[in-house]
């Protein structure tokens, strides 16, 4: 049974290893949907690299207690034994497992040191029991192969279990780090004539350097300082790669930021986005504390001028930073002038979903605010008016100078602005509320991963757009504020169309947006950097 047992074992390392071409590229191939990918698969590989090894365990516990058990009379008490051995093991195991093995051998050598441990056991009892048939094949074979595997463990290859992408594209691995709290991976490939790094920690997507995602991260950091946010501390939830940690840091009257990251680790992996993120690891007011961002706002008593949030999508593992309670924990530890924002995907959330959470902050924050960087949205919050005065506004956004990353025109980023707390206090009534007790972003429809919600919830923002007029005050030219939204109007729109593929169309829509907005510089850009990632 222990020989079965490694053999399992080592058979469902393999599998592990390699998912993405014994089921997932096969599988999603031949029966594409989100079915075939997020039940079926898993499911599978549940019965190829679990199932087995259980149902050997099981077998073993009853089989120990008849071997262990000599006498009829005792057999409680021999029972008593086996179960506390197999207790200890249930509660040492997870244990050594989580904070010894992984942290110092990865996931693939300590299950490799799992099956090696399983082989000694067969060569000790093979060595003691002499009249067992074939004994001496058995502990040649266990011995040997216990020496194999011992050999490979001490050589400390790198056996990294890699998000399906890599394998897909063929990424270059920079850096790749298991840990405690969580696996991260920094990969590098070349698209055209262009090189995109990204990042997954746990297999999910943290960011990467695409125009677009720096783009919107860069905006969670600004956007409060240059609608007049007064900030002298500073905490950020999810530190990433430090892009909208290093935004925030941008503005000199920042004396101190505090940054919660689950995977701290993540902070020696910002150093391949020192282009983007401006080496903010060395920066010696940042102070990165290992954690969950939820439970440090629950247990600080420390007040905050803003809190920044740029979490993993709501439904791949950050849906209680998404709830009515977070936010007005949110609220609760700024400072009575501070902001709140935060960064909300516009992709795997049906419309309605995507229009609860913004309600569910407004619920908290009245003077709620949306933006919207391309094909993602932000959400700003202040326990202020909301008002900004667009003279203050121009003025912070110059003091901090061109950014090679982010166009920083003050009606181009004003014009950003795609809705106020008035449009959303007249959201359909059958809009709800996400709270803890009835979170949808943990307990979500497969539809949400279907790719049109990204469209349809990208055409919802541009078709219902406004506020501007209301939000900001002192504008000294209506004219070229008004040039400027019709521009980030056709802008998003021209998006919609390269969403879905038609390239050509994106390219027709943006000249269209330079004719309507010629003082917009970002038009030209993006059309000059199409073709250059060609």
């Amino acid at each position: 049974m222990l020989i079965m047992m490694a053999i399992f074992l080592f058979i469902g390392l393999l599998v592990l290893l390699n998912l993405h071409s014994i089921l997932l590229f096969p599988l999603t191939g031949l029966f594409p949907g989100h079915v075939v990918r997020i039940i079926i698969i898993p499911v599978i590989a549940s019965l190829l690299i679990i199932i087995p090894v259980s149902f050997i365990s099981g077998y073993i516990f009853p089989l120990a207690c008849t071997l262990y058990n000599h006498d009829f009379r005792e057999i409680s008490r021999h029972v008593g034994h086996v179960l506390l051995a197999n207790t200890a093991g249930s509660v040492a195991g997870p244990l050594i497992a989580a904070f010894a093995l992984i942290p110092l051998l990865g996931a693939a050598l300590s299950a490799g040191f799992i099956i090696f441990i399983v082989v000694a056991v067969v060569f000790i009892l093979a060595k003691s029991s002499l009249n067992f048939k074939n004994v001496q094949v058995y502990k040649w074979l266990s011995g040997i192969s216990a020496i194999v595997i011992l050999m490979v463990i001490i050589a400390g290859p790198q056996v990294p279990t890699l998000p399906p992408s890599f394998n897909k594209f063929k990424r270059e691995i920079l850096a790749y780090k298991e840990t405690v709290e969580g696996t991260y991976v920094v990969g590098k490939e070349l698209s055209g004539k262009a090189t995109i790094l990204s990042t997954y920690v746990n297999n999910s997507s943290v960011i990467g350097n695409t125009y677009d995602a720096i783009k919107v991260v860069k905006m969670v950091g600004h956007l409060p300082f240059f609608a007049g946010l007064k900030c002298e501390n500073a905490l950020v939830v999810g530190f990433g790669i430090g892009v909208t940690t290093s935004a925030i840091a941008a503005h000199p009257d920042v004396r101190h930021i505090d940054c919660i990251e689950l995977v701290a680790g993540l902070k020696d992996a910002s150093k391949y986005y020192g282009h983007i993120n401006n080496g903010i690891e060395k920066d010696p007011r940042l102070t990165i504390i290992s954690g969950d961002g939820r439970h440090f706002l629950q247990t600080t008593r420390k007040k905050y001028d803003l809190i920044s949030s740029d979490p993993t999508h709501p439904i791949l593992g950050s849906g209680s930073l998404y709830t009515k309670e977070y936010f007005q924990l949110c609220c609760d530890r700024l400072t009575p002038d501070g902001m709140v924002s935060q960064y909300l995907p516009l992709h795997k959330l049906t419309l309605n979903n995507f229009l609860g959470i913004i309600k569910t902050f407004y619920a908290v924050f009245p003077n709620a605010t949306v933006w919207i960087g391309h094909y993602h949205a932000v959400l700003l919050g202040t326990n202020g008016s909301g008002k900004i005065d667009f003279e203050k506004w121009s003025r912070n956004i110059e003091s901090i100078g061109k950014d090679t990353y982010f166009y920083n025109n003050p009606y181009h980023l004003a014009a950003c602005l795609v809705m106020d707390s008035a449009q959303i206090n007249n959201f359909p009534p059958g809009i709800r509320i996400n709270t803890d007790n009835n979170p949808y972003t943990e307990f979500f429809k497969l539809s949400s991963f279907d790719e049109k919600n990204l469209l349809e919830n990208l055409k919802w923002l541009n078709m219902n757009r406004g506020g501007v007029e209301r939000v900001f005050t002192n504008v000294d030219d209506t004219a070229q504020m008004d040039r400027f939204e019709q521009g980030n109007y056709l802008l998003t729109e021209a998006v919609y169309h390269y969403l879905q593929g038609n390239a050509n169309k994106y390219i027709e829509i943006l000249q269209q947006a330079i004719k309507a907005n010629p003082e917009d510089e970002e038009y030209p850009f993006l059309i000059k950097f199409h073709y250059a990632t060609l």
